[in-house]
């Protein structure tokens, strides 16, 4: 060995590899050449795969040309992962391998991880601009090089993405990496045992329960045992609670002796709070719903959401068009957290807080309420220091919005001083559509009140208003086709009496379906035969020459009905039938039980039938098909719909059959006996 080069501990840096995804076996190699090993035997190779960059097989059972690799057949391995190691033109390719012996979904930071394995392999493999050959003397002197190769574990560990922490057999740290002291909040030069007392003690089970020095998944594993996603919660003054997933390893020495432990840890922080929005919003679907109003949902929607965000404010403001302000629409605290009078009633468009919010339609974050960027006015000063004094000092407000449109802003107040901004306004502004859709609906729902409620009035008046005259106009043009003798005079009051007829027909239909509609029309069931009620229909039918009627009937069916409005049914589906045969045809009407308690009757014709474009919209008040809009035939749109809605009202369901063509068949279904 000459003072310029030091052997890298190959088998460590495997090992480590492993222990950073949690594999059994780790390899580093250089083509064919095995340089270290972890739980992996030096009899069999390593297939080579990939193109120089990362790799990763969730199944190798699955990959081509692995079946009857010793990988496979005498390891059990079923998936790997690898990283090349970044090497000058003289440097032998070299990769860093870790396999499992189970099949799993490779994610992003276990090839982080490798990738910082590989990293530090690259730049510390002996040659002489390592940044290792200062720290060794001459050939042979092995305290030197034990020395370089601890130096050169500890700065690859202090550059992982990862917190690691290291124990040796008396329980004491030997390592305190750099990842692990950022995500504690830790000085960087504090001494590894100072800084595992203080995390101890701000190491809390998820219960609230604080953590026993023994308890500490490190300490766990010097039983020598493995100990796998643990996790915890680490509260500390003044910052937000954070989330760590904790695996721990025992390490052992090459005569198999315990030499201490090594812990991993992750922060799950994002992925928590992810979750408790997930249960958040599923919460907020479920109180929308079921709510008629903002005011009965807003309470425990608030509290949803400030406990998700494990924040103690949230208040929610909605837009009054009428006075130009926001309104508040509710707001929920925390237990101890009074701030009822820093909660305005209304606030005006402006340049600070949720009045900025609505005028630029932009999310505001303040991690500090009190830094001086975020209290240039007055008023935004004036909050700020209130809300400080109570204990909250951080702040995020997002628009609640239909589309471009601010209905409103939700604000929500930390404890903390808080800096996820990203993270946070993404979870808040999906809340905040939620509302947005909600608003939107409610206010659609009161339009559609107040159309229905301007729509039964004008039916109403037009019943009243209407009806009346046309009683007079029909009983005077009768008089007069009785007294006037000039056949062309009578033929136009003739006509006179017809359109008058009609016309009375739709205001009839209108009040009627209007009626079946709102519930008020009432249905008087009594046993009728459905045969009969048919035969007396088509008996009475006076289709054209060219329309032949059909009829497949029992010899008696009945059901509990209202005979008149059944009759209703019969006669408009039988009249439709034939209107749509402007050709002639054949229509048939069929009556037949469908099991014991339902009575089917169908209506088919071979007429001009309905596009694929109106099928939905078939049972719709005043909707004709296009190809019926483009014809002679009349008709006002209403037979149809009132069908529905006296099928409807003895509880059954009336629906168009998409798979008869050509033609059209309407198929209705009653029930035998009165639900009444």
């Amino acid at each position: 060995m000459t003072a310029s080069h030091v052997p890298v501990p190959w088998d460590a840096a495997a090992r480590l590899a492993a222990r950073l995804v949690g594999t059994p076996m780790a390899v580093i190699s250089a083509g064919e050449a095995l340089l270290g090993t972890f739980g992996f035997p030096a009899a069999c190779p390593v297939r080579r795969f990939g193109s120089g960059g990362p790799v990763s097989v969730g199944d190798l059972l699955t990959e081509p040309g692995f079946a009857g690799h010793p990988l496979i057949t005498d390891l059990g391995v079923r998936s790997m992962a690898a990283v090349p190691v970044p090497a000058g033109p003289d440097r032998p390719r070299r990769t860093v391998t870790v396999l499992d012996t189970s099949a799993r979904t490779w994610v992003d930071h276990d090839l982080a991880a490798l990738a910082e394995v590989a990293a530090m392999l690259g730049s510390g493999d002996g040659v002489t601009d390592s940044p290792l050959a200062g720290l060794v003397g001459p050939a042979g002197d092995e305290t030197r090089v034990a020395y370089a190769q601890r130096g050169f574990i500890s700065a690859l560990l202090d550059s992982l993405q990862v917190g690691v922490l290291a124990v040796g057999i008396d329980r004491r740290p030997v390592l305190f990496n750099r990842m692990l002291r950022r995500f504690c909040g830790l000085d960087e030069t504090m001494p590894p045992m100072e800084a595992m007392t203080t995390v101890g003690a701000r190491l809390h089970h998820l219960d609230g329960r604080p953590y026993r020095p023994e308890e500490m998944a490190v300490v766990c594993a010097l039983d020598g045992h493995s100990v796998r996603d643990v996790e915890a919660v680490l509260r500390t003054p003044g910052a937000p609670d954070r989330y760590a997933l904790t695996n721990a390893e025992p390490v052992y020495g090459a005569a198999g002796e315990l030499l201490g432990a090594v812990s991993t840890v992750r922060d799950v922080t994002e992925r928590r709070r992810r979750e408790h929005f997930r249960d958040c919003e599923l919460e907020m679907t479920r109180l929308l719903a079921a709510s008629d109003g903002l005011e009965q949902a807003a309470p425990p929607l608030l509290k949803a959401i400030g406990e998700a965000l494990d924040w103690p404010h949230v208040a929610l403001f909605v837009v009054d068009d009428v006075a130009d302000v926001l309104r508040s629409a509710g707001y929920w605290s925390a237990p101890g957290v009074y701030v009822d009078d820093l909660v305005p009633d209304r606030i005006p468009r402006g340049d600070a807080g949720p009045g900025l919010v609505w005028t630029t339609g932009q999310p505001l974050w303040i991690p500090d309420l009190t830094d001086p960027p975020y209290t240039a006015t007055p008023e935004a000063h004036a909050f700020a220091r209130a809300a400080a004094d109570r204990g909250l000092r951080a702040s995020l407000t997002v628009p609640v919005c239909d589309g471009d449109e601010v209905l409103g802003v939700l604000v929500a107040l930390c404890s903390t001083t808080e800096y996820d901004e990203f993270l946070l306004t993404g979870l808040l502004d999906g809340v905040a559509g939620q509302l947005g859709q909600f608003l939107t609906r409610m206010h659609s729902r009161e339009l559609t009140m107040q159309l229905n409620r301007a729509r039964d009035d004008f039916l109403t008046l037009a019943g009243h208003e209407l009806r009346t005259p046309l009683t007079s106009i029909i009983s005077y043009t009768t008089l007069l086709t009785e007294e006037l003798d000039d056949p062309e005079q009578q033929q136009m009051i003739g006509a006179v009496r017809r359109n008058v007829g009609h016309l009375q027909r739709i205001i009839d239909e209108l009040i009627e379906l209007t009626a079946l509609e709102s519930g008020h029309h009432r249905i008087r069931a009594r046993p009728v035969d459905l045969t009969r009620v048919v035969e007396a229909a088509v008996g009475e039918l006076r289709p054209p020459a060219a329309v032949r009627i059909h009829t497949a009937l029992p010899e008696t069916l009945v059901l509990d009905a209202d005979k008149e409005r059944l009759r209703q049914i019969v006669d408009q589906l039988l009249s439709n039938a034939v209107k749509y045969c402007p050709d002639g045809g054949d229509v048939r009407i069929s009556a037949a039980e469908d099991g014991p308690d339902v009575v089917e009757l169908a209506v088919t014709d071979r007429g001009i039938g309905i596009p694929d474009g109106d099928r939905e919209l078939l049972f719709t008040r005043f909707h004709r098909a296009t190809n019926a809009r483009h014809t002679a035939i009349p008709g006002n749109g209403l037979g149809l719909p009132l069908v529905r809605g006296l099928v409807e009202a003895h509880g059954g369901t009336v629906h168009l059959d998409p798979a008869h063509h050509p033609g059209t068949r309407i198929v209705v279904r009653l029930p035998r006996h009165s639900r009444g």
